[in-house]
């Protein structure tokens, strides 16, 4: 990952910890660390819904003849140092993008009235962008990868939560290598069966980028995005998608004590 977008993820950390505590907010909650009674669902839901549409995405691309299908690892033994590196991963990059970049530009452009909206398409594309540093990147995969930064910013601001955001990506790159795909462009993690690209069909199946880079995975984020809204406004239905706003933040540290 380019060290220019690592470091200024961490000064935009650094300044969103400041303005939080120059503003008596609560700091870990107001970054998403906290545990209520939704963290279990939310990552219930996290982990089932790109393992679902993940899984169409592969029944679309098979039926259309966009892969080649055989059968899978035939050794599992390093599923363990697999599922750690994606989880790695996922931790790594939530934390750096949505936890202290995206905290940081919804502070900055909080007084805009599409403030929300525009940190999390900034976020976004910047989490795109570097990406096409990966094996096998283009800018399609880019595009791609975009929206799955749009999935996780708008979870992560609808929750006010890690955990949403956190457990989708950890499953969407979980199910791209069980059902056999390039995880963004990486080849390298098992999968229960071993997908194929079919030269040609680069449209359907993304290429060696992987589903992200073809219609059918980009369908399936804007899919996940609807379904994200439909969790959102089940369990805040007073929640705004114009604004972005569904969990309410955490209250003042001074006021939570005064009310204690």
């Amino acid at each position: 990952m380019d060290l220019v977008v690592m470091a200024a993820a961490v000064a935009f950390g650094i300044f969103a910890i400041v303005w939080l505590l120059r503003n008596d907010r609560p700091v870990w909650r107001s970054l998403g660390f906290t545990v209520n009674r939704w963290t279990l669902l939310d990552i219930v839901i996290g982990l089932a819904i790109p393992l679902a549409v993940i899984g169409l995405v592969f029944l679309v691309e098979w039926g259309l003849g966009a892969i080649r299908v055989a059968a899978g690892a035939s050794d599992w033994s390093g599923l363990g140092g697999a599922l750690g590196e994606i989880v790695f991963y996922a931790v790594f990059e939530e934390v750096l993008f949505r936890v202290l970049m995206l905290t940081a530009l919804v502070i900055l452009l909080r007084r805009l009235a599409a403030g929300r909206w525009i940190a999390v398409a900034v976020v976004a594309l910047i989490f795109g962008a570097v990406h096409l540093t990966n094996e096998n990147a283009t800018l399609i995969g880019a595009f791609g990868t975009a929206l799955g930064g749009l999935i996780y910013g708008i979870a992560y601001l609808g929750t006010r939560a890690i955990w949403l955001p956190l457990f989708l990506h950890i499953s969407w790159n979980l199910s791209q290598a069980l059902w056999g795909f390039p995880v963004s462009g990486s080849t390298r993690w098992p999968g229960w069966v071993t997908s194929t690209s079919v030269d040609g069909a680069e449209l359907l199946n993304g290429g060696a980028y992987g589903p992200e880079a073809g219609l059918p995975g980009m369908l399936a984020r804007v899919a996940i995005i609807a379904l994200v809204f439909v969790y959102l406004k089940l369990i805040w239905p007073g929640g705004s998608i114009r604004t972005l706003t569904f969990a309410p933040d955490p209250v003042k540290r001074r006021v939570t004590a005064a009310a204690a």
